[in-house]
């Protein structure tokens, strides 16, 4: 048996004080603070075409330019924004951000790949009502809009779900339901505490059913719940 290229491998991959380099293809802390800023840069311009070019390949398939210039004019105004923290994984890099708007200071938490670009974001939502929350999440998948969709998960849980998973997924539920007619109600079952839970009552064309949406404290969605076919495994998410 020949070790040494194994053995080669093990040596290159230990530090001078024998500890272990982890190999990473992330950027250092200082690229990913300057890719976060050039990021805000473009969100305080509202240059969608800006934005749009920072997106990674798989954000940039399923969104447009157009449907990112709709996304910063619901946003708002943004006067200023700072960077406050930064760290580097094996694959990512998350940036901390917070951005002044006309109505106070909201944090930010930015996911750039190896090259800059944006994998996903995490906006504080405390004061949105849990029931616009969810009721934003279903509209923007029923429309296709699965970024603005993807966006409004707690950002592990963005981790775990691309946004094709994501259209995926309500793809697979429309197979069982039918095509999506319309929202009909918005019902909070269940508001203050560690889980929060928020029924959408949805109109599709074989069937109207609830679509359970559950939020943490601070409304990030952290789990949904579809009807599920009987012959096929359940949809939950994740």
């Amino acid at each position: 048996m020949n070790l040494r290229v194994p053995l080669l491998a093990m040596a290159l991959a230990c530090g001078l004080h024998g500890g272990w380099a982890l190999a990473t293809s992330a950027l250092q802390p200082a690229q990913a603070r300057a890719a976060g800023q050039v990021l805000l840069d473009a969100l305080k311009r509202n240059d969608s075409q800006a934005v749009f070019e920072l997106l990674s390949p798989d954000l940039q398939k399923l969104t447009t330019v157009e449907r990112v210039r709709e996304r910063l004019q619901q946003q708002g105004t943004i006067l200023g924004s700072r960077i406050t923290d930064v760290s580097t994984g094996v694959d990512d890099s998350t940036v901390e951000a917070e951005l002044r708007g006309t109505s106070g200071s909201r944090p930010l938490v930015l996911v750039l790949d190896g090259r800059g670009r944006l994998l996903g974001w995490e906006l504080d939502q405390k004061d949105t009502p849990i029931k616009q929350i969810a009721t934003n999440f279903i509209t923007a998948l029923s429309q296709g809009r699965v970024v603005d969709a993807r966006s409004l998960l707690i950002r592990s849980l963005q981790d775990e779900v691309s946004p094709q998973d994501l259209l995926n997924r309500w793809k697979n539920l429309e197979k069982l339901t039918g095509t999506f007619q319309r929202l009909r109600s918005t019902v909070v079952a269940s508001e203050g505490g560690p889980q929060q839970l928020v029924l959408v009552t949805t109109q599709f064309q074989r069937v109207t059913d609830n679509l359970f949406v559950i939020l943490d404290p601070e409304g990030h969605i952290i789990g949904v719940d579809f009807p599920e076919d009987p012959a096929q495994p359940g949809t939950p998410l994740p």
